[in-house]
């Protein structure tokens, strides 16, 4: 037997009598042949043909399975990040997200004399970057033919509804949440989200910490290329834009701003505001389980400066959330198998996503530190390489406020005419035959601040 989930219709019934009906209403193989519970009486006499017949029980708990989604969401929790969802992927396992800058200017009275500039060919400014299919799970529960008798003896279907399909999509939905807010808060200490920084926060107003944040979200909406890592020339939208805050925060300004009356009007923040429990809250153990070497723990520090903030603006695109269409219908697809050894049905849901988010889209962090560099440390400071050979270098940038980590790597002029090369992940090589000089020094720049950098000393073998 083989299910999966598609858009139930909406379900009103609220007693397990009107579940019943509901459920043989929608399926073929029960509506022919099983009339519905009558007002009031009893639905254990429907169950005992339901559960003593396997086409029945298949079909039964088929149906189960599709609606589960729709019943369950009346004692749900709903993942207030639910904007993070851009779609489904049906066609491959990549996404590419293509952004077009603004065109290239020229200036007429130069260009005058040129009488065959018009057949220049210009190649328009377009920004891509692929993203993959990195998420490939599959969640499992089991239930009983005694369950089920159970549900129907105590007259609880839904309870039996919430035990074999509620927590298949609970924990989907959790893990998905989680794992945005790991993405987020990793581009954050990275320094790939624009540090704003909030002058004497800790004594500020509520009211006064709301009108910093409204400042950067009305520069959002004029094309800057300050507010995303790749210097794109973007604007976004009040209706695009996503404030995500700390509960703390939403609390103060709920009371104190809201009570107040500053967001009539034109004080409105218009932005959407969402609610994050804490920035530097994580379930590390179930990350582990879902990311694998693909999750690097936070440490005491990080988790320290991820304390700190009050908020976060981004673009509703700034996630690159998909799902892969594992059914026509969606990007999940549930299954159940019968075990006619132990009578126990075991309900699968395999969900495959790309949890991804866009180095296009404005994003920015919220910050009561100045944003700084404090020092660039090459790793390893010195090493000995042969000609035709190379070495992994990498940079430990020590920042304040989010500045941005990204350095620029370099070497020494005579090196470099020399044939050295450096790439921009840190990998140096030494082309062969080089004799230019015993010693080559690569530098890593900061990009945030030119003048902070760090150097290593390989030697030429």
């Amino acid at each position: 037997m083989g299910g999966s989930t598609k858009s139930a219709p909406v379900l009103s019934a609220k007693t397990s009598a009107e579940l019943l009906s509901y459920i043989i209403n929608v399926t073929p193989e029960l509506k022919d042949d099983i009339d519905l519970p009558v007002q009031g009486a009893s639905i254990a006499p429907i169950g005992k043909i339901i559960i003593n017949n396997q086409r029945y029980r298949n079909a039964f708990i088929n149906t189960v399975n599709l609606i589960g989604l729709t019943v369950i969401k009346r004692n749900a929790w709903e993942n207030p990040w639910d904007f993070t969802r851009r779609g489904t992927l049906r066609w491959g396992q990549q996404i590419r997200e293509l952004i077009n800058d603004l065109c290239n200017v020229y200036d007429y009275n130069t260009n005058f004399t040129d009488k065959d500039r018009f057949l220049d060919t210009v190649v328009p400014n377009v920004f891509n970057y692929i993203h993959e299919v990195n998420f490939q799970k599959f969640y499992q529960t089991t239930t009983s033919d005694s369950q089920l008798a159970m549900a129907f003896e105590t007259e609880d279907l839904f309870t039996y509804i919430d035990n074999c399909i509620s927590m298949l999509y609970e924990s989907l939905k959790y893990d998905t949440y989680i794992v945005d807010k790991y993405m987020l808060c990793r581009r954050i200490l990275d320094g790939t989200m624009t540090p704003v920084k909030v002058d004497n926060y800790a004594s500020l107003t509520p009211r006064q910490r709301v009108a910093a944040l409204k400042s950067t979200s009305n520069k959002f909406t004029f094309r800057s290329p300050n507010y995303n890592p790749a210097g794109v020339r973007r604007a976004t939208s009040f209706e695009d834009q996503i404030l995500i805050v700390n509960t703390k925060f939403e609390a103060d300004f709920s009371t104190d701003v809201l009570a107040t009356s500053f967001f009539k009007d034109e004080a409105d923040m218009k932005a959407r505001l969402v609610l994050v429990d804490e920035f530097d809250n994580h379930d590390s153990a179930r990350l582990t389980e879902l990311l694998g070497s693909a999750y690097t723990a936070f440490d005491a520090t990080e988790l320290g400066e991820l304390a700190t903030i009050p908020a976060v603006l981004i673009s509703r695109e700034w996630f690159m959330d998909y799902d892969y269409a594992l059914d026509t219908a969606s990007g999940e697809k549930v299954t159940e198998f019968y075990n006619p050894t132990t009578l126990e049905n075991n309900h699968f849901l395999h969900a495959w996503r790309v949890f991804s988010t866009s180095p296009f889209e404005n994003g920015a962090v919220f910050t009561s530190e100045t944003p700084s560099i404090t020092s660039v440390t090459v790793t390893p400071s010195t090493a000995t390489v042969s000609a035709g050979q190379g070495v992994q270098l990498t940079a430990t940038v020590v920042t304040v406020g989010f500045a941005n980590k990204a350095v620029h790597w370099a070497v020494d002029s005579t090196s470099e005419t020399g044939g050295v090369t450096i790439s921009d992940t840190g990998y140096l090589k030494i082309p062969s035959g080089y004799t230019a000089a015993s010693t080559v020094t690569a530098t890593a720049t900061s990009i945030y601040d030119k003048t902070v950098s760090g150097t290593a000393t390989i030697t030429t073998a």
